[in-house]
C-alpha cells in the first residue's frame, strides 16, 4: 500500500510524463498547423470549456466528497450526468452555426459540431474516473494516462499530416474521450451502472448547483481571451495569445494535474476527520507555490528564448504578453486550493463571489485598457486577477477559519523567494550575449535559478524546506540500508 506522499510522487511523475507527450505534441502541431488553424480551434473550444461545466454539474465533485458510495448513489449520479451531458451535446451541435456567425469564421461550425459529439460518450467514463480519484488510485490512473496520451498524440499528428487543419484537434479530442472512457471502465474494480437512476437526486442537484456556478465562472474566465480577442482582433491574435498562455502555464501543467487529483478528496478527508482545514490549507498552498512562483519568474525572464526555441520565430509576437500573464498566473496560483477546500468543507457556493468579481474585473479592465495589442490585454488580465484578492481573503476567513494576516505572512515569504530567483535570473540573462542560442540561455539561467531556489527555501523557513529535509533523510536511510 502506497503512502500519501508516494502516491503524490507517482501521480506527479505520471502527470509530467503526460506533460512531456503533450508538450512535444504542441511543438509538432506548431510546425504542422498555422496560427490561424490553432486560433480557429481555440475559438471553437471556448464553447466546449463552458459546456463541460454544465455537463459535469458537480457530479464528479459529489462522488469524490461522499463518505460512502452505494450502487444506488452511483446510478443516480449517472442519471444526472447522462441527462446534462446529452442535453449539452444537443445544444452545442445546434448552436454551432451561431458561433461561426459570432466570430465571423465559418470553419468554427464543423469544429464545434465534432466537439459536441464527445459529450455523448463522456458520461460513461466520468463516473469511473471520479471513483479512481476519490480512492486516490494512482496506479490505475497511470495506466489510463499512458494509453490515452499515446492515442491522442498519434491521432493528432496523423490528422494534421492528412491536412485536417483546425479540425485536427477536434477529431483527436473525440478519439481521446472514447479511449479514456473505455480504459476507465476497464480498470475500476467495482460494478458500474450502465442504466441511469433518477431517485433521491436532490442532494446531488443541490450540491451540484454550487459547483456548477463556480465552475461556470472559472470556465468563463478561461474563455475570456478567446472570446474578446476573437471578437475584437483576428484568429491569428487568438492563436498567439493561446501560445503565450500555454508557455506561461507550462509549470501549472506540470503541477496542477497532481494537485487537482488529490485536492478535493484530501481536503474533505481532513475536514471529516480533523475539522478545521486552515492550517493544512496554508501548508499545502505554500508547498505548491514555493514551486510555482519561482518558475513563473523564470518564464517571465526567459520568455523570448522559450518561445523562439519551442515554437519558432513566427510566434515571437506572443512574447510581450508573457510577463503580465506570469503575474496573473502567480496570483491565481495562490488560490489554487480555495475551491477544493470550500467544497471539501461543504461550502461550494462560497467560491462563487470571488470568481464573479474576477471575471467582471477582467472584462471591465480589458474594455478600459484595450488598444489592439496583446501586451495591453495581458496587463488587463493581470489587473483583474489582483482585484479579486480581497474577496478571496474574506471568504477564507469566514469559511475556512484562515485569518488574512496568516495568509499575508505566508505569501510574503513566497513572494520574496520568487523575486530572489527572478532577480538572479534576470541578472544572469542580461550578462549573456543577446545572440546566444536560446537553449544555452535557458540551461544556464535555469541552473542559476535552481541554485537560488534551494537556499531561499531554508533562509525563508518555508514548509518546502521541511519537505526537502525529509526527502534528504529518507534518501540517506535508503543508502545506508543498501
Amino acid at each position: 500500500m502506497l503512502s500519501v506522499r508516494q502516491k503524490v510522487a507517482l501521480q506527479f511523475l505520471v502527470s509530467n510524463l503526460a506533460l512531456v507527450v503533450n508538450f512535444a505534441l504542441s511543438i509538432v502541431l506548431a510546425r504542422l498547423l498555422t496560427p490561424q488553424d490553432i486560433g480557429i480551434f481555440s475559438m471553437s473550444a471556448v464553447l466546449m470549456a463552458v459546456a463541460h461545466v454544465f455537463r459535469d454539474f458537480g457530479v464528479t465533485a459529489f462522488i469524490k466528497r461522499e463518505k460512502e458510495l452505494t450502487p444506488e448513489t452511483l446510478r443516480n449520479a449517472f442519471g444526472v450526468l447522462l441527462t446534462t451531458s446529452w442535453s449539452v451535446a444537443a445544444v452545442m451541435f445546434a448552436s454551432a452555426p451561431y458561433w461561426a456567425q459570432f466570430f465571423h469564421e465559418p470553419r468554427v461550425m464543423p469544429a464545434v459540431q465534432v466537439l459536441a459529439l464527445g459529450f455523448v460518450f463522456i458520461p460513461f467514463g466520468a463516473i469511473p474516473i471520479a471513483i479512481l480519484q476519490r480512492e486516490m488510485a494512482v496506479e490505475k490512473s497511470a495506466r489510463i494516462t499512458a494509453v490515452t496520451s499515446a492515442v491522442y498524440f498519434g491521432a493528432s499528428v496523423t490528422l494534421a499530416l492528412m491536412g485536417f487543419g483546425p479540425m485536427t484537434m477536434a477529431w483527436a479530442n473525440l478519439v481521446n474521450i472514447i479511449a479514456t472512457g473505455a480504459m476507465a471502465r476497464w480498470v475500476v474494480d467495482r460494478p458500474l451502472p450502465w442504466l441511469p437512476g433518477f431517485r433521491q437526486i436532490g442532494d446531488i442537484v443541490h450540491f451540484g448547483l454550487g459547483n456548477l456556478l463556480t465552475a461556470l465562472l472559472k470556465a468563463a474566465d478561461n474563455a475570456l481571451p478567446d472570446i474578446l480577442l476573437g471578437r475584437w482582433m483576428t484568429p491569428a491574435a487568438v492563436g498567439l495569445f493561446s501560445r503565450a498562455n500555454s508557455t506561461v502555464n507550462m509549470v501549472g501543467t506540470a503541477l496542477l494535474p497532481t494537485v487537482n487529483f488529490f485536492a478535493l478528496p484530501y481536503m474533505a478527508k481532513v475536514h471529516h476527520s480533523d475539522g478545521p482545514v486552515a492550517s493544512e490549507f496554508l501548508r499545502a498552498s505554500s508547498l505548491i507555490n514555493a514551486l510555482m512562483l519561482p518558475a513563473l519568474a523564470v518564464i517571465a525572464v526567459l520568455a523570448h528564448d522559450i518561445v523562439n526555441l519551442l515554437y519558432g520565430r513566427a510566434w515571437l509576437e506572443a512574447v510581450p504578453a508573457i510577463p503580465w500573464l506570469c503575474l496573473s498566473y502567480a496570483v491565481s496560483s495562490l488560490f489554487t486550493l480555495s475551491a477544493p477546500a470550500l467544497t471539501g468543507v461543504g461550502k461550494p457556493y462560497a467560491a462563487i463571489g470571488p470568481n464573479a468579481i474576477l471575471v467582471t474585473a477582467k472584462i471591465a479592465v480589458a474594455i478600459w485598457l484595450m488598444d489592439g495589442t496583446l501586451h495591453t490585454f495581458a496587463l488587463a488580465v493581470a489587473i483583474g486577477q489582483l482585484l479579486s484578492v480581497p474577496y478571496y481573503l474574506w471568504i477564507h476567513q469566514r469559511h475556512l477559519g484562515l485569518r488574512w494576516t496568516a495568509w499575508v505572512g505566508s505569501t510574503t515569504a513566497l513572494a520574496v523567494q520568487a523575486l530572489l530567483v527572478g532577480g538572479i535570473c534576470l541578472g544572469i540573462r542580461q550578462m549573456l550575449p543577446q545572440g546566444i542560442a536560446p537553449w544555452i540561455a535557458i540551461v544556464v539561467t535555469g541552473a542559476c535559478a535552481m541554485l537560488a531556489f534551494l537556499p531561499g527555501c531554508f533562509l525563508l523557513s518555508l514548509p518546502m524546506a521541511d519537505e526537502l529535509r525529509r526527502m534528504r533523510h529518507a534518501l540517506m536511510q535508503r543508502r545506508q540500508g543498501s
